[in-house]
């Protein structure tokens, strides 16, 4: 009940909890969900989802309705609904061992087998859970071909629970992949034994046959799996590819749409479907089914694909469209090797390879065909662009210079190469090149105009102005050599040089936007808002619809503070351009200030469709997951980030503190490292490095890190702070007491008191952590954290007035603060203040998601006499710390005044069974003996 979190993640909790619903709105809540449970207790599904929508309807934050809701339409394979209701329940929450299960379940259906082997970490929950945990990860390591691992997982949980037949069951199935038959027979003949009628055991008997070639007899295992369970998804597979197999069409048939219409997220049943229509010579149905294949495939059996030329290029095609680039380079690689003599997959695939850094891949594919086609010019740019990425340089410029020589558009190939190298990440190489272009012909725009650009982001201003200048010598009636001129001219800080050129264009053009636009952005700059704002009206006025000034208009009203406004000129231009990557993050940035994250989510969304690599674009749409709460959606964006940020130190640090915060630890890790690569100087990610090494990574090269930036920064504190974690994680007490003693005297602020007062308290030093609080407070009274630790410390001792009085100075500052709320409403129940249950409802109104807040309201309404208003809170205490046995003390106790004495009787004797200590638990046994009478 009582609440000891963090100040500063209530904080941050304060601030992202969202608009609350009203009491009442709460407890018919509560009343759905009772219903639900027992409609869903009695098998009755469909009546269970309409009342756990009905619950959701009055709160959308009810997480016992989400983890419910998301078991139900998972059992009925309803896997972008479950996704949806699991991660809700997550993200608001949960105790993670009420969803790992379903979740681990439908990353297997998702085909995700890597990130349920890093998600899900059996060691991170209890016994009970373990040996599930561990079945899941040796299937996901099986459908890996990882034999060994897989094995290793179904042993674990074998011996942990010896009656797990899921174990044995895939044991045989790794057995058996691993080419042991006896071995598979053996565990197959056992789980038979353990469970006679259990389906996955009749289909691992049907495997072993199938794999003996005996197809009858395996026909007949698989079809008892199906009588046995209608709708096992390996068994009707394998069934179905055995008919196809016996040319038995119309059976096959049968399963693949049953399958397709249970599975729809299964690749191996789209595939399969598609080639059963293509052989029924039902093409456009099979293009479809391919279509669906592409979209969900990971692993499908080559010799399908090798059978199916046309389908096989249409799947790499397809699966090119849609940037999966693996999977097209996979199924083009197959093709060229069926039709050699067809240049433009090898060109394609080449594309594909080069894009992922792999050039001795693409000279040992385009050799043979360049010398087929040796006046192809695609062919001699991507030949010759592979071996200079490998630095033979001299058979690159060869290539590259036969293929300029070739191209009728009579392009420079330094700036060819300039380019290329500048779309894969190379800025200083293509910066060589393109600087080599313009040397040869200071007129070239096409190497000068992105060489400006990149010295202006450089902040090699002086270059950027004399490239510029030496293009406008060239062409000085060129309106945007001129513009180009005026640009660099503001990134040198020339602003009246600037104005000048802008207003030259003008003079020149006045039609010529870009120079208006400029001219309104130096207005800007100069803090002249009416002058850009008269300015860009009249423009609108004389050129309507112009997304350009829209965009412009909409930057000075944010800049004047006219949110509103802003975003009307927006969505006007949006109208105009849908596909506009710089309005639609323009849109997304104004939304999330306007404090519309559901809003910026759809706009940012809609440009992903455009550039999902775009870093600007995923930076946008990471933001907006973060917004709207939906945390494994911004994982995956924040890896993608990763990939595209290449050496950007600060993109990097932010993606990694995204990946921190968010628990994807392995990644996170892995960005650090590469910022660090990028920049050794970077404090913020040498800091995060080690402490994610000593956390989850490697603890020894989290020490040697700290070691030298203690040798680097000897007069700063966050080197002795990083050596007093690492040592305090190697038990070494009295050496994390020194380093933080040592990083509390150099700086003496908040964040070095805190780590001291922790170890002090580690080594049962209470008296001198005590005293350290308590002579901080007093020279310093304004320092909260401090403050609410020492007010923990008295309350954690029974001194209800000393803490009372902190609590209620630490409200005065922060009014809205649920952890002092519901601490005082907890001093209050126990002293007889009838302010006991106002405070916990404004502590569970403000952190609705926290289990004490929750605990504490409800245990008050059950005291109080409103045993049903009680339980809907303690629920949801429950399920943010299923493992409390306090809070299910007080489920009990609700459910006993409500008269459902089973279902209490039950809860006390899960909760008393463990012998855990909890507040409560005599009278929880003198509860459960009443009820046993």
């Amino acid at each position: 009940m009582k609440s000891h979190l963090p100040l500063n993640k209530l904080l941050l909790i304060l601030a992202l909890s969202p608009v609350q619903i009203s009491f009442a709105d709460d407890i018919q809540a509560g009343k759905f969900y009772e219903e639900a449970l027992q409609s869903y207790r009695n098998q009755n599904n469909a009546e269970a989802i309409i009342q756990l929508k009905n619950a959701l309807q009055q709160n959308q934050n009810y997480v016992a309705a989400h983890i419910l809701l998301g078991e139900i339409y998972l059992k009925q394979k309803s896997l972008s609904e479950a996704e949806v209701q699991i991660n809700l329940a997550n993200q608001l929450g949960a105790d993670r061992s009420l969803t790992v299960k379903p979740l681990a379940q439908l990353y297997l259906y998702q085909i995700k087998y890597n990130q349920l082997i890093k998600e899900i970490e059996p060691s991170n929950f209890g016994r009970e859970l373990r040996p599930a945990l561990h079945i899941f990860r040796g299937h996901a390591y099986l459908q890996l071909n990882l034999l060994s691992e897989a094995l290793n997982e179904y042993e674990i949980a074998a011996q942990i629970d010896a009656n797990q037949i899921d174990a044995v069951i895939g044991k045989a199935n790794t057995l058996l992949r691993r080419g042991d038959m006896e071995g598979a027979s053996q565990a197959a003949e056992k789980a038979m034994q353990m469970q006679p009628e259990n389906a996955g055991a009749w289909f691992v008997k049907g495997s072993i046959k199938h794999a003996k070639f005996e197809m009858d007899e395996a026909l007949k295992d698989y079809d008892k799996a199906l009588e046995l369970q209608s709708d096992h998804l390996d068994a009707l597979v394998a069934r179905a590819g055995i008919l196809m197999d016996l040319k038995q069409d119309e059976r096959a048939k049968q399963d693949l749409e049953f399958l397709r219409k249970t599975y729809q997220f299964e690749p191996k049943a789209a595939y399969l479907h598609s080639v059963l229509l293509q052989r029924m010579g039902q093409t456009e149905a099979a293009v479809k089914e391919l279509e669906a294949a592409a979209d969900i495939l990971a692993s499908v059996k080559p010799e399908y694909l090798s059978a199916h030329g046309p389908t096989l290029m249409l799947s790499g095609l397809v699966n090119y469209g849609l940037q999966r680039l693996d999977i097209a380079a996979d199924y083009l690689r197959q093709y060229v090797k069926q039709y050699p003599e067809q240049s433009g997959p090898y060109k394609l695939l080449a594309a594909i390879l080069l894009s992922k850094h792999e050039p001795e891949q693409v000279i040992d594919l385009l050799r043979p065909v360049q010398l087929r086609n040796p006046n192809d010019h695609r062919l001699l740019f991507l030949l010759g662009s592979a071996y200079m990425q490998v630095g033979k340089h001299d058979m690159a410029n060869s290539l590259l210079d036969k293929a300029s020589a070739i191209n009728t558009g009579g392009e420079n190939i330094h700036s060819e190469i300039g380019l290329n190298r500048l779309s894969m990440g190379q800025e200083q190489p293509a910066i060589t090149e393109l600087e080599a272009g313009f040397k040869d012909n200071p007129g070239n725009t096409q190497a000068g105009i992105p060489l400006v650009a990149l010295y202006i982001s450089r902040g090699e201003s002086e270059k950027a102005l004399r490239v510029a200048k030496a293009m406008h010598d060239k062409s000085s009636k060129n309106l945007t050599l001129l513009n180009l001129l005026g640009t660099a001219q503001v990134s040198a800080q020339q602003l009246q040089q600037a104005r000048r050129s802008f207003e030259n264009a003008v003079e020149i053009d006045p039609d010529f936007i870009t120079a208006h636009l400029n001219l309104s952005k130096l207005d800007v700059a100069e803090k002249k808002l009416d002058q850009a704002r008269k300015r860009l009206e009249a423009l609108n006025q004389k050129i309507p619809n112009n997304v350009p000034i829209l965009l412009e208009l909409a930057t000075v009203e944010q800049a004047a503070g006219r949110y509103d406004t802003a975003n009307t000129w927006l969505e006007n231009a949006r109208k105009l351009d849908q596909k506009s990557l710089q309005v639609l993050l323009s849109l997304v940035n104004l939304k999330l200030k306007m404090g519309r994250p559901s809003e910026a989510l759809a706009v940012a969304q809609a440009a992903e469709l455009i550039d999902k690599n775009d870093i600007e674009v995923m930076d946008a749409l990471a933001k907006s997951y973060l917004a709207t709460n939906s945390r494994e959606k911004a994982l995956g964006v924040f890896i993608r980030m990763t990939e595209q940020a290449r050496f950007n130190v600060k993109q990097l640090y932010k993606a990694a503190r995204y990946q921190i915060e968010f628990g994807d630890n392995f990644e996170a890790i892995k960005t650090l490292k590469k910022a660090v690569l990028a920049d050794e100087n970077h404090i913020p990610s040498q800091i995060a490095l080690v402490e994610m090494e000593l956390n989850y990574g490697k603890p020894v090269f989290a020490l040697s890190r700290a070691e030298n930036l203690l040798k680097q920064y000897p007069k700063r504190a966050f080197p002795h702070q990083l050596l007093g974690d690492i040592a305090a994680h190697e038990q070494n007490i009295s050496s994390a007491n020194s380093h933080y003693q040592a990083a509390f005297d150099l700086e003496p602020n908040v964040n070095s008191l805190m780590k001291l007062y922790d170890s002090l308290k580690k080594t049962s030093q209470e008296d001198k952590a005590f005293s350290l609080l308590d002579q901080w407070v007093k020279k310093h009274p304004k320092d909260s954290a401090p403050m609410a630790a020492l007010a923990d410390e008295l309350l954690n001792v029974g001194k209800f007035n000393d803490a009372e009085k902190y609590y209620e100075i630490l409200l005065k500052q922060f009014p809205e603060e649920p952890r002092f709320l519901n601490n005082l409403a907890y001093i209050y129940l126990n002293t007889g203040n009838e302010k006991a249950l106002s405070y916990a409802e404004q502590a569970q109104k403000l952190a609705p998601d926290q289990a004490s807040t929750n605990d504490t309201l409800g245990w008050i309404l059950v005291k109080k006499g409103q045993a049903e208003q009680g339980l809907h809170y303690l629920r949801n205490a429950h399920s943010r710390s299923s493992q409390d046995p306090e809070i299910r003390y007080h489920i009990a106790v609700a459910l006993e005044k409500l008269q459902r004495k089973e279902e209490a009787k039950q809860e006390l004797k899960d909760i008393l069974k463990s012998d855990a200590p909890f507040n409560g638990v005599g009278q929880a046994k003198t509860l459960l003996q009443k009820l046993s009478q």
